[in-house]
């Protein structure tokens, strides 16, 4: 878990989590529609995420940073967006991870030392 002194010296785009347990994670999903979805999965341990800007105050967008696993969770994501949102399926236009600051306090994880690029 992040510490308050860890999470208050945040630098956004500058600092990579990464999950040291299988974790559920909600993330919304994107379409080519006036609609946008929300779904949660199981993200596993090792996998690392880097901040955006806030998308609102108590949020920060996350995006994956290692290759290594992406492509599987992707694909995982995908099939659980087919099912759930069946008539928009062929609208994907992506994901977004999001994670919030009291999130950040409770989740399960650590600072890693890979760099953004």
């Amino acid at each position: 878990m992040a510490t308050q002194e860890q999470i208050e010296a945040l630098k956004i785009d500058e600092n990579v989590f990464e999950l040291t347990e299988d974790t559920e994670l909600e993330y919304l999903v994107h379409f080519a529609a006036p609609f946008t979805g929300a779904d949660k999965c199981v993200v596993p341990k090792g996998t690392t995420f880097a901040p955006h800007p806030p998308m609102r105050g108590d949020a920060l967008y996350m995006h994956l940073v290692d290759k290594k696993g992406k492509e599987k969770l992707l694909e995982r994501m995908r099939v659980q967006v087919k099912i759930k949102y069946e008539n928009f399926y062929t609208r994907l236009q992506g994901f977004s991870f999001f994670i919030t600051e009291e999130q950040l306090k409770t989740l399960p994880l650590k600072f890693s030392d890979l760099m953004i690029s």
